[in-house]
């Protein structure tokens, strides 16, 4: 048996003998399995509800009756955020952006019934899930597994004996990250593979694609990111001269990066980056769809200028000549101008939260713990990024209904003959019922690439990190 085979041997004798260790690693696995269990009852749950309110909602657009098209478009619908079978592995934002939508013409509304909202300000700190046990919970395990991996054998003099044994330093320092990462593996693969096999169940009806491939992917991140909780944990240990040392460094780190520098990175970038009361970005929405984007055109003065253009270009006297309803394509040009002061606001107010997304970026290169984070509700399907795009085929789903009733209304009706004529159900069947089906996997992390380059490059410093100290390694006491 290789030196470096028979030092994980004997790691994981002596880990299997501390009770403290293996009470601590019982309770991550139970963790692990309720908040799995729990992530997937809550995701059958929510699936249900908003797949019979759906219905629900499709059937009540369908059923409403025949009227006008306009009011058709002012009834509305709603739209919901389909719940992703990997958010019950990381619940990511999904607790603050809402669920719902109410879709209607000229308005373009705010998602509603945030989960947020009916639990306390503890939410903050994140529910119990999965990914919150691996991230947070997991690597405490770990510092109490490796804390005294070096110190031990210094204090009892077992270090000076092996090295004088010829054991090298390398065969020492990397059988002990074996022994731990053997012991994790032996912990997780039993979550992992029912991870696997709810996300395999469910991939068929999901609306995120490659289920597979990002269950997967989600694994090597975690595997990376535990495997780097390990390496630094033995080569602060192997630096220490006590165990106390270590013990108390590794915490204190602990504490740094997973506690203290996402809040406060969190706290600065809404400080450097505040964003507009909500009150105030809904005035200067309605200000600009009142006196125009610069100002000075009012809405008569749009209305105005397209009647002239229409009866320019069709050659006739008063609107009632042209050969079809003008009140149709003057309402569908409001919706457009409208569409356009929106678009104008929104991107104001995203390009607000991603410069606050990018300074949490800039952090993950000096912290992989963010970059952990993030590249795991972007393969969960929970992130910022998705939202948007989740935000914006709502929008676009909406700006089609109600641009078919304008149409409908300008090819059907009689200028001024508003309630003379009424749609019906053959209409409301043209709008097909609003489904969505979230970006693919290169189009989710592409907006991380300073997360991945963060722990690769994590991994590489890591490791050369561990190889120099190797080479320098002296034992101390015995």
């Amino acid at each position: 048996m290789s030196a470096l085979l028979y030092i994980a041997k004997k790691e994981i004798k002596v880990a299997v003998r501390e009770r403290l260790i293996v009470f601590l690693g019982i309770i991550i696995m139970v963790l692990l399995g309720v908040s799995l269990y729990a992530g997937y009852v809550s995701y059958q749950q929510q699936k249900e509800i908003i797949s019979n309110t759906q219905h629900e909602k499709r059937e009540e657009w369908l059923g409403q009756g025949d009227k006008h098209p306009h009011i058709a478009a002012h009834y509305g619908t709603f739209a919901f955020k389909p719940k992703t079978v990997l958010s019950l592995f990381d619940f990511g934002l999904d607790a603050y952006t809402g669920t719902s939508v109410y879709l209607e013409a000229h308005s373009q509304h705010e998602f509603m019934f945030r989960p947020a909202q009916d639990h306390s300000s503890m939410i903050r700190f994140g529910e119990l899930s999965s990914s919150l046990v691996l991230q947070v919970l997991l690597p405490l395990l770990i510092i109490f597994l490796a804390f005294s991996s070096y110190t031990r054998e210094r204090e009892s003099g077992t270090l000076k004996l092996l090295m004088s044994q010829g054991v090298s330093a390398h065969s020492i320092t990397w059988g002990k990250i074996l022994a731990y990462c053997i012991i994790l593996l032996i912990m997780l693969l039993p979550f992992f593979v029912g991870l696997l096999l709810i996300a395999g169940s469910g991939a068929n009806s999901d609306s995120i694609p490659d289920v597979g491939l990002r269950s997967v992917l989600l694994i090597v991140i975690y595997a990376v990111y535990l495997f780097l909780v390990v390496a630094i944990a033995v080569w602060i240990s192997m630096k220490s001269l006590t165990g106390r040392n270590a013990l108390l460094t590794l915490l204190t780190c602990w504490t740094f990066f997973v506690i203290l520098m996402p809040k406060t990175i969190a706290n600065l970038s809404e400080s450097f980056h505040p964003l507009p009361s909500m009150r105030e970005f809904k005035a200067e929405i309605e200000e600009s769809k009142l006196n125009g984007l610069d100002g000075k055109t009012p809405r008569s003065v749009r209305v105005a200028q397209l009647e002239k253009e229409y009866l320019e270009k069709y050659g006739v006297e008063t609107v009632e000549e042209l050969p079809f309803n003008f009140e149709g394509v003057s309402m569908q040009a409001g919706e457009d101008y409208g569409n356009m002061v929106y678009d104008h606001h929104f991107e104001g107010i995203r390009a607000i939260f991603n410069k606050q997304n990018s300074l949490g970026s800039f952090a993950s290169l000096i912290n992989p713990f963010i970059a952990t984070q993030h590249l795991s509700m972007s393969l969960s399907g929970t992130d910022l990024h998705t939202f948007n795009h989740f935000e914006t085929e709502v929008e676009d789903y909406r700006r089609m209904l109600v641009r078919r009733m304008n149409n409908d209304m300008a090819e059907n009706s009689n200028y001024g003959e508003f309630f003379e004529y009424a749609a019906g159900r053959d209409l409301w069947e043209e709008i097909e019922d609003f489904s969505y089906k979230a970006p693919s996997v290169k189009s989710a992390l592409k907006p991380y690439y300073l997360e991945l380059a963060s722990l690769l490059a994590w991994v590489v410093f890591t490791i050369l990190l561990l190889n120099s100290s190797n080479k320098k390694l002296k034992p101390v006491h015995g």
